[in-house]
């Protein structure tokens, strides 16, 4: 009778230790990230690496493919990501309106300056470019020209087949152009202008890395794309050269933001602690990015004269370069196709 007894009680004993055991699995936080990605594939590997060794995350990381933006956004959603990585203001400005975003203001946010910052936690901004021309030194020297630092440079007929960017649903750079030369020009110049650029035939690709990969290769002799991506490829490649654009330019914001109904919630959370500390800053500086969130910080190659001097940058309104970028966009590629209200 006493070993029936204790047998049971031993039997109750394995229960609970199997009960709170299979508790304590399911409560577990995993530790693994899934991230979506517009940045290039570079710098995106440097980040993620990194921080997966610091903090002993698995993440696994799709890049987000091109098509319109509702299209993109609509893959964010199916996919379930818990981090999207690389995004526009304009961009996270959008997804924000879709309710795709869940907002957490990081540890460091006060090292963004307030007009850079988006307060409510939407997003993080993580660095600020500008838009610039890189050009195939090669290609220059063959056609007899210098390196364009204009937007109306780019007009020279020489230049006809020779000019590449990203698509503007998809690319910083790319779209900065026609917000900017629209706002400091006014509608009508713009248009004007956007039908002289459509002659010039320029090649659209699915992300400024490709346009930068076709000027390496000297099929193309200028790219349009972010400053500090064009500098870094200058200090690699000899006979590229970064200029940035003087007549028209604006402020590119990158960022990270976490998609609603992250499943590693956490995790993602301190994802983007990681990205604002030092120790995110420090992966970036050593490999040639920089967190420019002043002008007077931005990055000189061998002495040459300051690179951001008086160029022309007007106030971004995302109420309008967000909400309107459908319309601009149209209006822009059919420019002398159609009649432009």
């Amino acid at each position: 009778m006493r070993k029936f007894i204790v047998y049971k009680i031993l039997c109750f004993l394995c229960i609970i230790c199997c009960l709170v055991g299979c508790g304590k699995q399911n409560n577990e936080h995993p530790k693994e990230l899934a991230i979506c990605s517009s940045m290039n594939k570079e710098l995106t590997e440097l980040l993620v690496d990194s921080y997966s060794k610091a903090y002993g995350i698995k993440v696994y990381v799709n890049y987000l493919p091109g098509g319109t933006q509702q299209e993109r956004f609509d893959y964010l959603r199916q996919h379930k990501f818990d981090i999207w990585l690389g995004g526009t203001a304009e961009e996270y400005f959008l997804a924000d309106e879709q309710h795709i975003l869940q907002p957490y203001l990081t540890k460091e946010a006060y090292k963004v300056p307030v007009e850079l910052r988006n307060r409510t936690g939407q997003w993080t901004s993580l660095y600020l470019s500008y838009i610039a021309f890189l050009s195939n030194k090669n290609n220059l020297h063959t056609y007899g020209l210098y390196a364009p630092s204009t937007w109306d440079e780019l007009l020279n007929p020489i230049l006809q087949n020779e000019i590449t960017m990203a698509d503007f649903s998809s690319g910083g750079a790319s779209y900065g152009m026609l917000t900017s030369i629209w706002q400091l020009r006014g509608k009508n110049q713009a248009l004007q202008f956007a039908e002289k650029m459509n002659f010039q035939r320029p090649l659209y690709t699915n992300g400024f890395g490709e346009a930068v990969d076709l000027v390496y290769i000297g099929k193309k002799t200028v790219a349009v794309v972010p400053l500090d991506y064009a500098l870094l490829m200058e200090g690699r490649h000899r006979h590229l050269f970064a200029t940035v654009v003087q007549d028209a330019n604006r402020t590119i914001l990158t960022g990270a933001a976490i998609m609603q109904g992250a499943q590693n919630l956490s995790n993602a959370q301190n994802f983007l602690d990681y990205l604002m500390s030092d120790s995110g800053e420090a992966v970036l500086l050593r490999n040639g990015y920089h967190y420019m969130w002043h002008v007077k910080n931005y990055p000189y190659n061998g002495g040459r004269r300051e690179l951001i001097g008086n160029v022309h940058v007007p106030v971004d309104d995302l109420g309008w370069t967000a909400v309107y970028k459908n319309d601009i966009i149209r209006k822009w590629l059919n420019a002398g196709k159609e009649n432009i209200e």
